[in-house]
């Protein structure tokens, strides 16, 4: 959030009462932080089962369970049981009003079971029942609620609701067309659906009819933005219904906060955004996945996922004060998304809270920041959101994939090498803007959702590689986006989510694919070999590349590390933390002229690494190091008496 953001968001902050008692308001306005249940990897949802909390651990390490029963939340030791089902990457929980759990798994899978009674022989102390009521690959789960005896999924591949009966068939699908990337979803006491899109930052309500049908299309609650009332990429939404009362809880992810709505989509409260400054601790809100009440109607459970960890707050009618950071100097200068490019001499990094891109010089240290292109917006040089992007390696120019607007757009820089990098926004200009619907024009393939753009120069001119997660390849085509003969490769069969790719110089590819927790390896042969490690286990393979050697490099954005290889063996490089070589939630890998950049996307900022993928840079929009920090891996402790004279900060970014 930017300084002139949270300005705004304080100006437009209702004045507290003055005096007296506070009115008792069935809906909340505010939240008390309680607790903090931690170490619980990758928390990606949450849900009550009476007095005990079910959440999903989807970066739990292969083997371990993805789904756990937390009970005596009010006591110093809660108590944690697994469940024993068997899920691949478990992202949304649902419990029935009779107990029975739904687990959503976005590799296509969906659960239903839990635990059933114990015979009263004692011959057993648990027993657990588990059907597997969905199972469609080419489904992409995002989000699951009861529905009655019904469940209702949020299908975030073919961008719709879909409903499923008892008995595991597809009744009808609801939001084609309007739906940009439907997340969490909840169902009211009278069946009205609602459903958090992260693309369009809003919410999608579906009123039932009195024959029990829903309209294929729904209304829109809510609008974009950082100010009260306004949603950026909301994750889940839950239906609070007391006191005669409903309203809707929704989890705000890039605003880092819950909101409290009506369900008309009105403003109502906030609270627990950390503001400007990064992992403030406990009460403070970062990236929240998931938001679930207990039937008190009070108690609130909040999972975020970047944190590992799920925190409990208790619902008050009272607003919260203003976060008094919003004044603190520490603010971060960017958002960056898990995509990046690097050619030659031009890096280009995309900020997710303004969806603008961000062009630097690379060829110097920092790279300095030159123009900008974009920002959110349905006119052309606007982005809806931003996929990939890529940049071409001879001319330079810009490639963005806008997702929303199912296209490609090409920009021309007016850049003039030989002169100092300077500040101009007029360096960039639109060159051309490709419909995505070409690539698979003529094919069964549904629209392509592209997550990464590579380009080949060769004898025949150039070609353009782009990694389609909707169908699970890569697209083969020229400077045009016309597909060649042979423009089609496919994924192995167990691809799940490919979301960024590498080219080595002797034709080898790579796919990380964080929801398989595999990295596709494709020879020049042809042939496909998938790696489940190197030299560690994959939790979450989010970034590939080749280095110098041409040996791979992952980043792991759970294990918060860089995974390589060299002549020696597997070398892991990185830990948790927010000094140099140190990480949190690591996504893009791409070259540059003075080494290969890591997208640090959690610290807001990206790292660079030289020869034998050594440390050299911590940098963002805003500032940098090229000197490590005391307490950073190989770097003097942190009880270090500094130098006379002596400082590790060498200057900020122009």
């Amino acid at each position: 959030m930017s300084v002139a953001s949270a300005a705004l968001l304080a100006a437009a902050m209702p004045a507290p009462a003055l005096g007296g008692e506070p009115p008792v308001a069935p809906c909340p306005k505010g939240g008390d932080y309680r607790t903090t249940l931690s170490d619980l990897a990758g928390a990606a949802a949450v849900a009550f089962l009476g007095a005990d909390l079910i959440v999903c651990v989807p970066d739990a390490l292969r083997g371990g369970t993805q789904l756990l029963r937390i009970s005596r939340l009010d006591t110093e030791s809660p108590v944690v049981t697994p469940f024993r089902v068997n899920v691949d990457h478990a992202i949304d929980v649902a419990v029935a009003a009779n107990g029975t759990i739904a687990v959503a798994d976005s590799s296509g899978v969906v659960w239903v079971g839990g635990d059933v009674p114990v015979p009263a022989d004692g011959s057993a102390t648990r027993v657990e029942e588990w059907k597997l009521l969905v199972r469609n690959t080419a489904m992409r789960p995002a989000g699951v609620a009861w529905l009655g005896d019904r469940i209702a999924v949020s299908d975030a591949r073919a961008r719709e609701v879909v409903l499923v009966t008892a008995d595991g068939l597809v009744e009808s699908r609801l939001g084609a067309g309007a739906l940009g990337d439907p997340r969490g979803l909840a169902v009211a006491s009278d069946g009205t659906i609602f459903v958090a899109d992260h693309m369009h930052d809003c919410l999608w309500r579906f009123d039932r009819g009195a024959d029990g049908s829903y309209p294929k299309q729904p209304k829109r609650l809510a609008e974009p933005g950082f100010n009260p009332g306004q949603l950026s990429s909301p994750n889940d939404v839950f239906v609070l219904e007391r006191e005669g009362s409903r309203c809707l809880l929704v989890a705000d992810e890039f605003n880092h906060r819950v909101h409290v709505l009506t369900t008309d989509g009105a403003f109502v409260g906030f609270f627990g955004m950390h503001a400007l400054v990064p992992r403030m601790g406990e009460g403070r809100i970062h990236y929240p996945r998931s938001v679930a009440v207990a039937a008190d109607g009070v108690t609130l459970a909040v999972a975020e996922a970047f944190e590992d960890r799920v925190q409990l707050f208790g619902l008050k009618p009272e607003e919260d004060p203003v976060d008094a950071s919003v004044n603190r100097a520490e603010f971060i200068s960017s958002h960056f998304g898990s995509d990046a490019a690097c050619a030659a001499d031009l890096l280009v990094v995309h900020d997710v809270e303004t969806e603008a891109l961000a062009l630097c010089d690379a060829r110097t240290t920092p790279p300095i920041h030159m123009t900008i292109i974009g920002g959110g917006g349905a006119m052309p040089q606007r982005f809806g959101e931003v996929s990939a992007v890529g940049v071409e390696p001879a001319t330079g120019r810009v490639w963005a994939a806008d997702r929303e607007h199912a296209r490609i757009d090409v920009f021309d820089l007016a850049w003039d090498r030989a002169q100092p990098p300077v500040l101009d926004l007029f360096m960039p200009k639109l060159a051309r803007s490709m419909d995505l619907s070409r690539l698979v024009r003529g094919t069964d393939r549904r629209a392509p959702d592209i997550s990464d753009i590579l380009f080949v120069q060769g004898d025949a001119g150039l070609e353009v590689l782009l990694l389609d997660r909707a169908n699970r390849g890569i697209h083969r085509a020229d400077a045009r986006l016309t597909p060649k003969s042979d423009g089609w490769i496919a994924l192995p069969e167990e691809a799940r989510l490919p979301e960024e790719m590498a080219r080595a110089a002797d034709g080898r590819i790579a796919v990380a694919d964080p929801v398989a927790r595999r990295v596709f390896v494709r020879e020049p042969s042809g042939e496909w070999k998938a790696l489940a490690k190197l030299g560690w286990e994959f939790v979450r393979p989010s970034g590939v590349e080749f280095d110098e050697r041409g040996q791979l490099v992952v980043s792991d954005a759970a294990l918060d590390a860089v995974l390589g290889s060299n002549p020696q063996g597997a070398r892991r490089v990185g830990e948790r933390g927010v000094l140099d070589e140190q990480f949190f939630d690591p996504q893009s890998i791409l070259p540059s002229p003075k080494g290969l950049i890591v997208i640090d996307r959690g610290n807001h900022r990206f790292q660079r690494f030289g020869d034998g993928f050594v440390w050299n840079l911590t940098g963002s929009l805003g500032r940098y190091y090229d000197q490590k920090r005391k307490g950073s891996p190989g770097a003097a402790p942190a009880s270090t008496p500094d130098a006379p004279g002596a400082s590790s900060r060498k200057g900020t970014a122009q």
